[in-house]
């Protein structure tokens, strides 16, 4: 018995998409190619593989069995063929990256990337994690380096650095004498507000929202002009005019855990991609290998 590639990709194609007609339009074949080779498929394996339901197509058990082993194989195989075609990459890299400092960082790896791959062109966008995900969900990135909640970390993500959250203000910013507090956000698209007004709300806060900037550097300018206070990863190098108080003016002190990791889109599998996906996670992992029980 012998599994070819191509089979393997098919049947991955058609469980992904829902269809036969989708797993053709995402292979460029036609639908009869897919369903010869689906058929194909089944008859070395003497099983039925799919199990056809009017519009839905649902693998049956050996199917679910097989795919596991093909996602395997088929990772396998394009990660050896990568390797093999590194020398001569060619394209261009969709990169998308949230908002932070540490962009200097990725324009080094970028650097570093373009001098040893010069014939790879990287195009990179810069937002809001959540927006930076969005774009990525639609399919207009190959990559994206976003923050997350360590409990949304997905299997296939790379953490890049463990990051923790921290109320930060100016030194000279007292609460409001009702104690209500002066709230500076990223926003209604920053993921960082809605847990700030949680906890806010489920400590017996009040608040106002006092400025909303997409910008890090504006949420910063706005922290150490002494407007308000803003949560913020710990690891910014916040200028000296503003400092972590949030125990200081007695705020919630559970703030969660979130992790900066980079994503690669599931319909992205160009040996570029995966190039420049290396060498975001080299770039970074002196970093994560740092923290403590990483």
């Amino acid at each position: 018995m012998r599994l070819d590639i191509d089979s393997l990709r098919t049947l991955r194609a058609i469980v992904e998409s829902g269809s036969f007609t989708g797993a053709a339009a995402r292979l460029h074949l036609t639908q009869s190619a897919v369903s010869w080779k689906i058929k194909r498929l089944e008859e070395r394996l003497g099983h039925a593989l799919l199990v056809r339901d009017g519009k839905t197509v649902e693998p049956t058990e050996m199917g679910h069995e097989l795919l596991a082993h093909a996602e395997r194989i088929l990772t396998a195989h394009d990660d050896a063929v990568a390797s093999l075609k590194l020398r001569e990459l060619t394209g261009t890299v969709r990169l998308g990256c949230n908002d932070e400092p540490q962009i200097d960082q990725v324009a080094d790896i970028i650097r570093g990337f373009r001098a040893e791959h010069s014939r790879v062109g990287v195009h990179t966008r810069i937002g809001l994690s959540s927006v930076v995900g969005a774009w990525l969900r639609a399919g207009e990135l190959d990559l994206a380096i976003i923050q997350v909640m360590a409990g949304d970390v997905k299997d296939t993500d790379t953490v890049l650095r463990h990051d923790r959250l921290g109320w930060f203000a100016s030194p000279n910013l007292a609460l409001e004498e009702d104690g209500s507090v002066p709230l500076i956000t990223f926003g209604p698209r920053g993921f960082y507000r809605s847990i700030t007004e949680r906890l806010l709300r489920d400590a017996g806060f009040e608040h106002v929202v006092v400025v909303e900037c997409e910008s890090t550097s504006g949420v910063i300018a706005a922290v150490e002009a002494g407007l308000g206070v803003a949560v913020l990863n710990e690891k910014h190098p916040v200028a000296a005019h503003a400092a972590v108080r949030g125990e200081e003016l007695g705020l919630p002190d559970d703030l969660p855990e979130v992790k900066l990791v980079v994503r690669r889109s599931q319909r992205s599998r160009d040996s570029a991609v995966r190039a420049l996906h290396a060498a975001l996670v080299d770039g970074f992992m002196p970093e994560v290998e740092a923290e403590p029980g990483a």
